[in-house]
């Protein structure tokens, strides 16, 4: 069966580069080791695109000869053509899935109907190849409905580390949906997994809505959240802040969370808690500061950090002093500079880190939202006003943060 495809690819690159060579859009009928779409036959009868016309040449390619051909080849075109040839020489399974890829980011829906074959030819044959996690992640693409599902779960069970776990990972969130508790939290688990796994803040920038979408919805929300969120109902003699330490949160966590216009509490009100460590996690290259709730994604914003010359350290900090409408103690021996005075860089919220190296190293809003996504700072970690504002409930003291490149 090697030989075969071995055969059949090679086949298939000499009429391709035959076509470029000749600007003939128009290829042969199909033989009996190809299907209508111009892909060889490897023993599935129901490879996709069975119903496309034949492999597709650009009828507006000039048709010039030799090594000329070649050179109005476009890039993609050129590195098939010789992804072909090595394979040719050296057939391994890397190539082969190589081969594939390159086939599927084409336009031509023929090189992709055959992509899609040596895919599902490849995964049926040697499922246990090195390369056949890489292929997997590509039939990601290529799937939908049961099959999606089926290979979906088969990349998720196989960790973190799998190609295309985080994508695997987000189709699976799609299944389950937010409709009632249980499905949620099982989508907000998958979620989480697929924006830690993805690689850029492109592919990021979806999955912060959905996640979102899901946190206002059932987390941040009145509704009850079992295995999140409890319920403590207020007794005589309650105070937010004997709530708060009888629950290990913050006054500003139980306002926000309630919706709580002030300080007033009366007995039998019940206030709905979070359960769950919270923990911070800065990424420098990305500009980004995201919170998350016993390793479930809760909130995240775009952040400048230090200049250069004063750059932000990594590492693991503790959360010491919180402080509202902070003043700010100038490093240079100058005087203390109020809140809202002109030169107070610290805007509406301080978050202070305990470090006897990193002296005054913390998290803190800013009167300059420009800055933010530079580097800009002396040291500390800026947000927005109103993006401080927001985390500020949920961060007290004793929160770790971890702050990487």
């Amino acid at each position: 069966m090697r030989n075969f495809i071995l055969i059949a690819i090679i086949g298939s690159g000499i009429w391709w580069a035959y076509s470029q060579w000749t600007g003939n859009p128009t290829a042969p009928e199909p033989s009996e080791t190809e299907t209508s779409t111009g892909i060889a036959n490897l023993g599935d009868a129901n490879s996709p695109d069975s119903s496309t016309s034949s492999t597709n040449v650009d009828a507006t390619m000039p048709n010039p000869s030799g090594n000329e051909a070649i050179a109005t080849m476009s890039p993609l075109d050129r590195e098939i053509l010789m992804l072909r040839e090595e394979i040719a020489r050296f057939n391994t399974p890397e190539n082969l899935v190589k081969l594939s890829e390159l086939l599927l980011s084409t336009n031509n829906p023929a090189l992709i109907g055959e992509g899609r074959g040596y895919l599902k030819t490849f995964l049926a044959q040697s499922p246990e190849s090195p390369a056949a996690a890489e292929a997997r992640r590509l039939m990601l693409g290529e799937l939908s409905g049961d099959a999606l599902i089926q290979l979906a779960q088969e990349i998720h069970s196989s960790g973190p580390n799998a190609p295309g776990y985080g994508l695997s990972a987000e189709i699976l969130a799609d299944q389950y949906g937010t409709s009632d508790p249980k499905s949620a939290l099982a989508t907000w688990e998958l979620l989480t997994a697929a924006y830690i796994n993805a690689s850029d803040l492109e592919s990021k920038a979806p999955l912060r809505v959905k996640l979102w979408n899901l946190v206002d919805q059932w987390v941040l929300s009145s509704k009850e959240f079992p295995e999140v969120s409890t319920f403590d109902t207020v007794v005589s003699g309650d105070s937010l802040s004997v709530i708060a330490q009888r629950n290990k949160t913050t006054v500003d966590a139980l306002k926000s969370l309630n919706r709580l216009n002030n300080d007033v509490i009366h007995p039998g009100q019940k206030l709905k808690i979070l359960n769950g460590e919270v923990t911070v996690n800065v990424d420098k290259s990305d500009f980004r500061i995201d919170v998350y709730l016993d390793g479930r994604w809760l909130m995240g914003f775009p952040v400048g950090h230090g200049r250069i010359e004063k750059r932000t350290p990594t590492g693991e900090f503790v959360v010491g002093i919180r402080q509202k409408e902070p003043m700010w103690q100038p490093r240079d021996g100058r005087p203390s500079i109020p809140y809202g005075e002109p030169g107070n860089p610290l805007g509406d919220r301080w978050i202070g880190f305990k470090d006897g190296v990193h002296f005054g190293l913390g998290i803190h809003g800013t009167d300059d939202p420009e800055s933010i996504g530079t580097l800009c700072s002396e040291g500390c970690v800026r947000l927005r006003n109103e993006d401080v504002t927001t985390i500020y409930p949920w961060i007290r003291s004793g929160t770790r943060v971890l702050i990487q490149e």
